[in-house]
């Protein structure tokens, strides 16, 4: 039953989204749908945000920690320019590297900027916050190494890795149409806050 509730939640979602012209329809900007490094806001795939929600339990998030749109259900959401409710009001004018998290995160970060949201997501599992990640399954990297993998053997305590199958295909922020796929690898990281402290689903504006 919750699959199927979730399944409508988060079309629901994106159905609002495109209603307010969150996604804008400028489809002879582009000859083709190409991934450039000069973007950074590409949108998660629906199928993986429905999984995580459904693997939790959940309908929503309490908060997108770095949201570009408003494509993820969610409680909250940390833009550029500060925290939002969902209802589209600024509470905060943090980011989300600066401001603090709630007990249940999702964080789809611009690639060049994963360390530093790895560290944040650290800091925050600390306070008994969980945060679902979606990053490249890069393992050479030094973040991979100091935050994620213990001796380069298994994962940290208090930390699940998922690596996810090619064949994913993000959206195009500006068209919300599925891009080409995405051909590197990627992995959902989990840091569980849960196991270190035991915290109130019921989230509250927290001290941003």
């Amino acid at each position: 039953m919750l699959k199927g509730v979730t399944s409508a939640l988060f079309n629901e979602t994106m159905n609002v989204a495109i209603e307010n012209n969150t996604f804008l329809n400028k489809s002879n900007s582009f000859s083709k749908y190409d991934y450039t490094s000069t973007r950074d806001d590409y949108l998660t795939p629906p199928e993986i945000i429905q999984t995580v929600l459904e693997n939790n339990n959940r309908l929503f998030f309490d908060c997108d920690v770095c949201c570009s749109i408003d494509n993820i259900p969610a409680k909250f959401r940390y833009r550029k320019d500060g925290l939002y409710l969902n209802s589209g009001n600024k509470v905060s004018h943090n980011d989300g590297l600066t401001g603090t998290w709630f007990p249940f995160n999702w964080c789809n970060p611009p690639f060049d900027l994963c360390k530093e949201f790895i560290v944040k997501a650290v800091s925050e599992q600390a306070k008994g916050h969980t945060t679902v990640m979606l990053i490249p399954a890069r393992t050479e990297t030094a973040y991979w190494a100091n935050y994620i993998l213990e001796n380069g053997k298994a994962t940290k305590l208090d930390i699940d890795v998922e690596f996810l199958r090619k064949g994913l295909r993000f959206l195009h922020p500006e068209t919300g149409k599925q891009m080409p796929v995405f051909k590197n690898s990627l992995a959902l990281i989990t840091f569980k806050g849960w196991e270190k402290k035991v915290v109130d689903s019921k989230s509250e504006v927290p001290n941003a």
